[in-house]
Order: structure tokens, then C-alpha cells, then sequence
């Protein structure tokens, strides 16, 4: 099946990938040590010599690659990328890899926010082991909020249960804030530093920083890409910022979480004039461009005509 024609501006990588590190076609490595508990991940990689490394498959995370690459080859004179739920930064550290091989001289930034302590820390040192010095982008911990302040932050569900289990087999935690299910809480030990809460559910929580998208965006002039998968508050974290949004950022790559939440991305994005590029349910199986493709999240994909084009 024809691939979509941005991956052709990109090499495809060839050279030593080191044992512990799984690497994708752009170059960029990842410790097992962040995936390790995640299904069909597989055994831990051993050293080995890669001559052009395979395209990304067709799957729902195929059009992340397509929505990260076309926003590199559109900028101009500077680049600058905003990751929100980011996990140990793997896009944020594949746009500033894209930035680099497409255009050496594009000034590239790019943002990552992740509100997981472990995680957050991996996501330091994801940077360092490819060369990226976190100082020269800004990396935060916390959770993407509407409002500044501490907010409680779900790290586990009840012991022995299905999610009971350490940061690299589960990428899911989520704000306990409007979550009634959750009950009173006590102590319970810390987690990285944080007091934890057992709450009479069996989940279990802690306060960490928030920060908002507006605040992030005040900060910065233009924006080429957004992508955020932040467990079902995108929806509350866009449309606090919709007029920045119209004003800065050229193009969103959205996770959903939820149907109402979906509709309402919809509705909220289509009627301040952006345009849709993509838009796939979660747990459907719609027919693509490239193929039926399980969706586990939803993708939804908007690009603003508003924003013009930078001088180059």
C-alpha cells in the first residue's frame, strides 16, 4: 500500500542501535526500560546494526508520524512543537529529530508536559541519551489544566487489580478531580517524593503541579503543532484556550477519549474556522486512507487557516 508522500522528504535511519534501546526509523532510541511492561512490546532489543529502518506501520499511530512530519515540512525559519501528556517525550523528541534532518537551520523548541513523576524523569533522560540537552526546550511536570494550582493526579488502581501496575505497563493515569467514584482518602506511603492517598476505592493519588495551555502559549509567538493525549481533558483544555489557539497554533494532532468528547472538539474547532484533516472514533474500525485501522484512542486532526505562513 502507497505510503504517504511526507515520509519520502525523510532518510530512513541506518546505524548501531546500542542493547536496551528500541529505534525508529528517524533515529530516535528508547530505553525498554519504558515500555517494557507494555503488551507486544517484546523481548529487550539486543545490539544490532540497522540499515533503513521499515516506515512506521499503518495503525492509529500512523497518523501522528503524518500530522508531526507535514508540520515540520510546512515551518519556516523556526519550529516549535507543544507535547501535552507526552510520556517520556517521544514526539517531542522525534519533532525535534524531523526539525533537524529536514531543515538543519530551522530553529527548533519544543515543549513537553507530562504530569507522571516517573515518567517525567524517563522523559529527562530520553532526551539526554539522544542528544537533546533538556535545557534547550522546556520540559515541565505537571498536569495540563483550566486553572493554575495543585490538583490530584491518579497513579494506581486498587492492589491486585487490573491497574495495579508500574509506569511502563500503563500509560493512563488521569486527574481524579469530578471523579465521584474515588471516595474518602487516608495516607499511604509516598510515590518519587509525593504523598500518596488511598482513596475507599482502592485508587490511589497524589497532588502535583497543574499548568495550563494558556499559560504555555503566552510564552511563545507561534505554535506549528499541538499534540495532546491527555486522558479526556482536551476538550476542557482547548476550549479555555480557543482564541489562542486561533491566534498561534497552525495544527492540533488530538487523542480522544470519549464520544462526547469527540463531538464537542468538533463543534468547538469547526466553529472558530479550523479544518478537519482526520477524524476517527475510539474503538471503531473505520475504513482509511491506508486500510481498515483499529482505533483504541480517537484521532482527530485540525489545521487553521488563520495562522499565516511564516516568513522564511
Amino acid at each position: 500500500m502507497q505510503r504517504h508522500e511526507v515520509f519520502s522528504r525523510f532518510r530512513q535511519f541506518s546505524g548501531e542501535v546500542p542493547s536496551g534501546f528500541h529505534v525508529d526509523f528517524l533515529g530516535t532510541q528508547v530505553s525498554h526500560e519504558f515500555v517494557a511492561g507494555l503488551d507486544g512490546t517484546g523481548p529487550c532489543p539486543a545490539a544490532r546494526t540497522v540499515q533503513n529502518h521499515a516506515y512506521p506501520p499503518f495503525d492509529e499511530e500512523y497518523f501522528e508520524w503524518v500530522d508531526l512530519l507535514e508540520s515540520v515540512v510546512a515551518a519556516k525559519g523556526s519550529y516549535t512543537m507543544i507535547e501535552l501528556g507526552a510520556g517520556f517525550g517521544r514526539w517531542a523528541v522525534r519533532a525535534a529529530f524531523a526539525a533537524r534532518q529536514f531543515n538543519p537551520k530551522l530553529r527548533c523548541h519544543v515543549i513537553a508536559v507530562e504530569a507522571e513523576p516517573t515518567v517525567y524523569g524517563w522523559m529527562r533522560a530520553h532526551f539526554r541519551h539522544n542528544g537533546l540537552k533538556p535545557r534547550w526546550h522546556t520540559l515541565i511536570h505537571a498536569a495540563v489544566t483550566t486553572e493554575p494550582g495543585e490538583v490530584e493526579f491518579c497513579i494506581g488502581g486498587p492492589r491486585g487489580g487490573p491497574f495495579d501496575r508500574p509506569p511502563n505497563a500503563w500509560y493512563g493515569q488521569f486527574l481524579a478531580k469530578g471523579n465521584k467514584a474515588f471516595g474518602e482518602s487516608r495516607p499511604d506511603g509516598r510515590y518519587c517524593g509525593f504523598q500518596v492517598r488511598l482513596h475507599s476505592s482502592g485508587w490511589r493519588s497524589i497532588r502535583i503541579p497543574g499548568v495550563t495551555l494558556q499559560a504555555i502559549l503566552k510564552k511563545l509567538d507561534r505554535v506549528d503543532l499541538i499534540d495532546l493525549d491527555v486522558e479526556g481533558q482536551e476538550l476542557a483544555s482547548l476550549t479555555s484556550v480557543a482564541d489562542e489557539l486561533d491566534a498561534k497554533v497552525k495544527r492540533l494532532h488530538i487523542g480522544t477519549h470519549g464520544h462526547e468528547i469527540e463531538a464537542g472538539l468538533r463543534q468547538l474547532l469547526s466553529a472558530h474556522g479550523w479544518q478537519c484533516l482526520a477524524d476517527y472514533a475510539l474503538f471503531s474500525t473505520p475504513e482509511t486512507p491506508w486500510g481498515p485501522i483499529y482505533f483504541g484512542n480517537g484521532v482527530q486532526t485540525w489545521v487553521n487557516p488563520k495562522v499565516p505562513a511564516p516568513s522564511p
